[in-house]
């Protein structure tokens, strides 16, 4: 039997663990990923989001909304990587005032949406998730709080691997009990047959 809880728990716990000794490293990558997801999502709204409806100032909404996203992720993934002091400060906020504007821009797409049919459901989730993105980034924005919020994760993160580590040695010592059990059942079982005999 394959041990993916004690794998994933000591994946997690090293990754834990590094957190909590590099935090900046890991706000840089988490500014990354953001980064990313906006060139993607910018990319998709593109492609799919601009065809839903044939209303001009949908399209435009979708059309700006999607550029800027492309455009302002590119530069946080290309920032974090190239610099560092102030001009990094300065990248975390832009992608913050970024992702709210595009919040905004997309619950007004939404909007525009409301007389057509369409299912509006999903575009207010992600507009949602772009606000929280956007609060995510201020509460670790600031050097020490942003810093003491990543440690608090990085400590958390350890915990569930320790858990899963846990559950994994715990499991196994169950699996060999009731292993030995069955044992010593087959060794009686034999044991009262030789005596028929």
């Amino acid at each position: 039997m394959k041990r993916w809880y004690l794998y994933l728990g000591s994946l997690l716990a090293l990754l834990g663990l590094m957190i909590i000794i590099f935090p900046a490293f890991w706000i840089k990558v988490v500014v990354i990923l953001l980064g990313l997801g906006m060139i993607a999502y910018g990319i998709y709204s593109l492609k799919v989001t601009k065809a839903l409806y044939d209303d001009s100032t949908f399209v435009t909404t979708i059309l700006v909304k999607s550029i800027a996203s492309i455009v302002i992720g590119a530069l946080s993934v290309i920032f974090p990587l190239a610099f560092s002091g102030t001009v990094w400060t300065v990248m975390i906020w832009i992608l913050i005032i970024s992702l709210i504007l595009s919040a905004i821009a997309g619950f007004y797409s939404a909007a525009l949406l409301k007389d057509t049919g369409i299912d509006r459901k999903n575009y207010f989730l992600e507009n949602l998730f772009l606000l929280i993105a956007a609060l995510v980034l201020i509460l670790i924005s600031p050097k020490q709080l942003g810093i003491a919020i990543v440690r608090i994760i990085g400590v958390a993160v350890m915990v569930i691997g320790g858990a899963l580590i846990a559950v994994d040695l715990t499991s196994k010592k169950d699996t060999l009990t009731v292993d030995a059990e069955v044992k010593d059942d087959d060794t009686s079982a034999s044991d009262a047959s030789e005596d028929n005999d």
